[in-house]
Order: C-alpha cells, then structure tokens, then sequence
C-alpha cells in the first residue's frame, strides 16, 4: 500500500522544479512526485513558499555546485526570482479567488438564511392552517362517519328487505314453477287422454261407419230381395192368374176333373203367397232395424264429436289459465327488479348527497 506525500516530499519536488527552471505549481509538483492529490500538494507548497524566503538568505540553501559557471548562477538566480514573482501572483489571485468564493458563498447563505426564515414562516402560517383545517376535518369526518353508519344500517336494512324481498319472489317463482309443471303435467295428461279419446273415437268411427256400411249394404240387399220377391210374387200371381185362367178354360174342358184340379193349384198359390208375404214382413222388419241402428249409431257419432268438442274447449282453458299464469310471472319478476333497481338507485343517490354536502377543509 503506497504511503502519504509528506511535507518532505512537496519540498524537493519544489527545489527540483526551481533548480530545473520551471516554476513550481501543484500540478508540476503532482507530476513530479507521480502521486498526491491537489488538497494535500497545496498546503505544503504554500509552507514551501513561505520558507522560501528564509531559505534563500542561506547561501548553501540552493548553492549551485562549485563547477556552476557564473551566467549559470545567474541564470538560475534569474529563475529563481521569476518563479517566486509568479508564486507570489499565483498565491495572491488564489487568495483573491479565495476570498471571492467566500464572498460569494456568504451571500449565497445569507440568501438561504433569509429563504429558510421565509420558509419557516410560511411553514408556521401553513402549519396554523393545517391544525385549524385539522380540527373542522375531524368534526366533519365525525359528521360523516355519524351519516356513514346511518347510510350503512338503512342499507343493511334495504339489504335485507331485498333479501326477504328475492326470497318471496323465488318462492313465489318456485310456485308459480311448480304450478306451471302441474299444469303442463295436466295439460301433458289431457293432451294424452285427448289422444287416447282421439284414437278410441277413431276407431270408434270406423268401426261405426263399417257398421253403417255393413248394415246400409245390407238394407240394399234386403230391399233388393224384397223388391225381387214382390217382383216374383206379382209374376206367381200373373202365373196363377193366368193359370186360373187355363184353368178355367181346362175346367170347362175337363169338368169336375179341372176344377178339382183348379182348387188344389189355389190353396198352393195362396199359401206360396202367404210364405212370401211372410218372408216380405220379415224382411222389412229387419230394415226396420237396421235404420234404427244406423240412427243410434249417428246420435253415438254426433256424442262422440261433443265430448270432443268439449275436451278441446277444457284443453283451451287450461291453456288460457297456464298463459295468464306465465304472463303473471313475468310481470312479478319485472316489478321486482325494477323495485331492486329503484332501491338501489335511491341509495346511491343518498350516498352521492353525503358526500357532496361536505365542506371544503383548509388544505383544499
């Protein structure tokens, strides 16, 4: 670890400088060492200046060498002198400079003093202002933490009036769900029983109507046979007729033979006769019959289309109630949330009201 320039050094870099000709500085001294630094050089150099003096009154103080010729003692005395005018105006302008700089730094301090008392006084008025902008801050933060506390029961209150509110409300919506599921359930079930009544009275319809069919097609038969047995009856009775009537011509032929004859072909045409005014009777009875039947099957049918009518009619209603019923619902939500939205509204314009009302402290 390199060592401190010492005051030893100083000086015979100093005399080396002078002996050398060059006048000696604290730069030419800082080169001349190799170390050191402008604070520690200056204040040995200046004892070296001072010494000076004395030193040169020493004739062996900086004695040239005894083969020094003349103009070279001259020489370095002419040197000598030069550099100690030059230290002298060296040490006169840093003294100058010096002083200046104190000057300049006095003015600078009395120039902070006088700001630093300005500021103090600022700072005092600034701090009076502050404690009074204290004290009404604090009654109004009082103030305000009193409306704020109030302000928080009322809406811990609307809080829990909404709370029941929208608990009602689900309930009434669980309900209300509840009773639309019924009803859809209802509607479900009379929907499936319509179906049912729909498909019984389909088939019913078509069994009817093959019916009526079966029974129309047989009412023609039977009137068809009719009409062929009154066509063969009117022909038997021409043939007997006629028969008779050859009879009767055979009769007046033959004799007793003929009309004995003539009698038995009578009693067998009447008794054709008869057996097919019977089957006739019958005949007619059973389409006598049959249009009774025809008739109860329409009114069946005409029934049949009532009860569907009123099924259709009940199944309309439900509908109509479970419609009145979603439009309620609906209706009931949107009140509530418009009831939600005009409470919350409210609050927010009371808490607005707060603390726009609050006044204006010191520092503002």
């Amino acid at each position: 670890m390199a060592s401190g320039i010492t005051e030893q050094d100083v000086w015979r870099a100093a005399d080396t400088l002078l002996l050398e000709g060059a006048r000696p500085t604290i730069e030419r001294v800082r080169q001349k060492i190799g170390r050191g630094s402008p604070n520690t050089v200056s204040p040995h150099l200046e004892t070296w200046f001072r010494a000076l003096g004395a030193r040169i009154q020493d004739p062996g103080a900086f004695a040239a060498p005894a083969a020094v010729p003349e103009p070279v003692a001259q020489a370095a005395a002419h040197f000598w002198e030069s550099a100690l005018a030059v230290a002298r105006a060296e040490q006169a302008e840093a003294g100058r400079q010096q002083a200046e700089a104190v000057r300049q730094a006095g003015e600078r301090l009395a120039a902070q003093a006088a700001q630093l008392r300005q500021r103090e006084a600022q700072l005092a008025s600034r701090e009076r202002d502050l404690e009074e902008g204290l004290k009404v801050a604090t009654g109004q933060l009082a103030a305000t933490e009193a409306r704020l506390r109030t302000a928080e029961s009322q809406l811990r209150q609307r809080d829990e009036v909404a709370a029941l509110a929208q608990r009602q409300l689900a309930d009434a919506r669980a309900a209300l769900l509840a009773q639309v599921a019924d009803a859809e359930r209802g509607r479900q079930e009379q929907s499936e029983a319509l179906a049912a009544a729909h498909a019984r009275h389909a088939a019913h319809e078509r069994r009817w109507l093959n019916d009526l069919d079966a029974e129309r097609e047989q009412g023609k038969r039977l009137l068809a046979r009719v009409e062929g047995l009154q066509a063969a009856a009117q022909q038997q009775a021409e043939q007997s007729r006629l028969a008779q009537a050859q009879a009767a011509e055979n009769l007046r032929q033959a004799g007793a033979e003929a009309e004995a004859r003539l009698r038995a072909l009578q009693a067998e045409a009447q008794a054709e006769q008869g057996r097919r005014l019977a089957e006739l009777a019958a005949l007619q009875e059973t389409l006598l019959a049959s249009r009774r039947r025809e008739q109860e099957l329409a009114q069946r049918l005409e029934a049949a289309e009532t009860r569907q009518a009123d099924l259709l009619a009940r199944q309309q209603d439900r509908d109509a109630q479970l419609l009145e019923m979603t439009r309620h619902l609906i209706a009931a939500r949107a009140e509530a949330a418009a009831d939600v939205a005009a409470r919350t509204r409210v609050d927010g314009e009371a808490a607005g009201g707060d603390s726009g009302t609050r006044e204006p402290t010191a520092g503002d």
